[in-house]
């Protein structure tokens, strides 16, 4: 499944008595970083939404903001401290009747530290009203998802065109090593003359001599290494791949960098050395694309 890691939601969702405005954006990071922002937190209602989240998505920074405004007086924890009304009263009372300057009202008696304090109560929701907020919850991240869908189809168009071009790479360096052979007995027909010039070369020495070069030039199981992790990049790029691959494509192009490497330092061949550089260049760009993948 190619999706990418931005999306955007915004909606305000109401109910009889409570609305909430929701705001959702996601962003491009190596893991799932989740952030809440709003009067959610204080409603005791984050753990339960972070859980949802984790069902849809895998990586991406989600930011969510979501701010509730309560109709149930019901819902709130009101606490007005009489006695300290009282005092605070009584100790400006000589003031009030010497100066009629003073003017007292209950706002500005109301804002003073300790005197009125307003919460939520410890559970504000019942099953309800908490089913309408997840349900709306989901069919936000819903929305997200579809649109981290549609921007993954996007990213998916070139990562298809960079396949297709690393199984042309390829076959050009397939080619290329089947002349390897011709090369390599050219190469150690040189260094046997090398060696018969030494004095006392045994026979252990010649064979050590032949299986060296015929390992260090021979690259057909890296080639065939690297064929493999193509072909399972072109599944993974299949739109019905059930899973997010953003991560397997990151491991899958290590391996692939891996391969080409090793190709390259082993073949000795300035043919290769062209189209190695040229495959690197592509496995670079899939690297590069894959970063706004989940």
């Amino acid at each position: 499944m190619i999706r990418s890691m931005t999306g955007h939601f915004s909606r305000t969702f109401q109910y009889d008595t409570f609305s909430f405005n929701i705001s959702i954006r996601s962003l491009n990071h190596r893991f799932l970083e989740i952030n809440f922002r709003g009067n959610v937190t204080w409603l005791g209602l984050e753990p339960t939404l972070r859980e949802i989240i984790e069902d849809y998505f895998r990586r991406g920074k989600i930011d969510i903001m979501i701010d509730f405004e309560l109709f149930d007086p019901t819902k709130f924890k009101i606490k007005l401290n009489s006695s300290l009304l009282n005092e605070i009263l009584f100790m400006l009372e000589p003031n009030l009747k010497k100066s009629q300057n003073i003017v007292l009202n209950m706002d500005s008696l109301l804002k003073l530290p300790g005197v009125f304090n307003i919460n939520y109560v410890d559970y504000p929701f019942n099953k309800k009203e908490m089913k309408f907020i997840t349900d709306s919850f989901k069919t936000a991240l819903e929305e997200v998802s579809e649109d981290r869908k549609r921007e993954g189809e996007k990213l998916a168009i070139p990562l298809r065109k960079y396949t297709k071009e690393l199984t042309k790479q390829l076959s050009k360096i397939k080619k290329i090593a089947k002349k390897q052979p011709d090369r390599v007995k050219t190469k150690f027909k040189d260094r046997l003359k090398e060696i018969y010039k030494l004095k006392d070369i045994s026979e252990e020495k010649f064979y050590e001599e032949l299986v060296y070069y015929l390992d260090k030039l021979n690259v057909n199981e890296e080639i065939e290494r690297l064929a493999s992790h193509i072909n399972y990049l072109d599944e993974l790029l299949d739109s019905e791949f059930p899973e997010p691959v953003g991560r397997k494509i990151s491991f899958l192009m290590q391996e692939c960098l891996r391969e080409i490497n090793t190709i390259g330092s082993k073949s000795q061949d300035k043919e290769i050395s062209k189209e190695v550089i040229l495959t690197k260049e592509l496995i670079e760009n899939i690297r590069e694309q894959i970063l706004n993948i989940e």
